[in-house]
């Protein structure tokens, strides 16, 4: 079996795209599975990483094809990413139950053909946001998820612990709170605000008085990936630990674009039930697993605001 090979879901996702130069940075052969989509990250990881990374076409909720190609590769290490994130879709899709059991065949695969060192990505939705808790805390804040979405990772992640502490190998479950960055959806706050910002068109936003944990995306792959290489395990925060609040974030890109007067506060209705604090503790992601990140959230939004203005200036 192959020492330094990783089983990676996701790669040509938001976050996976990120985490495979990182990957191979640390001598890792990367596999990544998945369906035959994401073309163009595909075509990028391929010049950047050339033969160290290896692409296999399954659909992940087909056991049949999965188990075997598991089997074949028998990789050492297993990044697991992937799950159903369509915006405006996830948080109620039904798509979510499958992910519960698409995974935990995929980590029995993973067990039965030698591997011994998982991690998967959790969410802040795991936690009871309603609690009023003002920075959400491995081990020590409640888990209870009001989405369908939370309590299906939630859900997976007690499958997870409980088959690797049975077949005795190291797990970890890295909880992701909210990114921005290269790549994102148009739908998402930083992205949306950016383009049309940078199109020259009004954006309207509710007053922002809600405290978020913002995170690069780039950073946070680095984090997985760190998280991967440690013998750190159980829960894992891989967030900022940076309250900061939505209007915040807003004047920020109004600044570094140039057209604050196009950022519109209060325009539109706050959510109902939206809590006010959503913050990670991040001393394990410190302290244990040794990441800090290497930027200030002003300097990554500047450079994610320019990452926009090359695209969008393409023809």
């Amino acid at each position: 079996m192959a020492q330094r090979t990783v089983l990676l879901t996701g790669g040509c996702g938001f976050i996976g795209r990120q985490v495979v130069p990182h990957l191979v940075a640390k001598g890792y052969r990367v596999h990544i599975l998945g369906r035959s989509q994401g073309g163009d990250a595909r075509k990028a990881l391929r010049v950047s990483c050339g033969d160290a990374v290896e692409f296999h076409e399954v659909n992940l909720h087909d056991t049949d094809s999965v188990e075997p190609v598991v089997h074949a590769i028998r990789a050492s290490h297993l990044l697991h990413l992937a799950w159903d994130t369509r915006h405006g879709i996830f948080w109620s899709s039904p798509d979510n139950l499958d992910w519960i059991v698409s995974s935990k065949l995929l980590l029995k695969s993973f067990i039965e053909s030698g591997g011994q060192r998982a991690v998967a990505a959790g969410t802040s939705a795991e936690y009871d946001w309603e609690s009023g808790e003002e920075a959400f805390e491995e081990g020590r804040s409640k888990l209870q998820p009001s989405t369908l979405y939370g309590q299906s990772k939630l859900a997976f992640r007690k499958s997870f612990f409980t088959l690797a502490a049975h077949h005795k190998i190291s797990s970890a479950w890295g909880r992701i709170f909210f990114l921005f960055g290269p790549h994102e959806g148009l739908q998402r706050l930083v992205s949306s605000a950016a383009v049309s910002l940078l199109r020259g068109e009004p954006f309207d936003a509710s007053i922002g008085d809600q405290l978020r944990d913002f995170s690069y995306v780039e950073d946070v792959a680095a984090a997985f990936v760190s998280l991967l290489d440690s013998n750190v395990t159980g829960d894992v925060n891989v967030a900022s630990g940076e309250a900061r609040s939505i209007a915040s974030i807003l004047d920020a890109i109004g600044a570094i674009t140039g057209r604050p007067e196009l950022i519109r506060l209060g325009a539109k209705p706050k959510l109902q039930n939206d809590p006010a604090h959503i913050v990670a503790v991040v001393r394990r992601l410190r302290d244990e697993v040794g990441v800090t990140f290497p930027r200030s959230l002003d300097e990554r939004l500047a450079e994610t605001v320019e990452w926009w203005r090359s695209n969008l200036s393409r023809p």
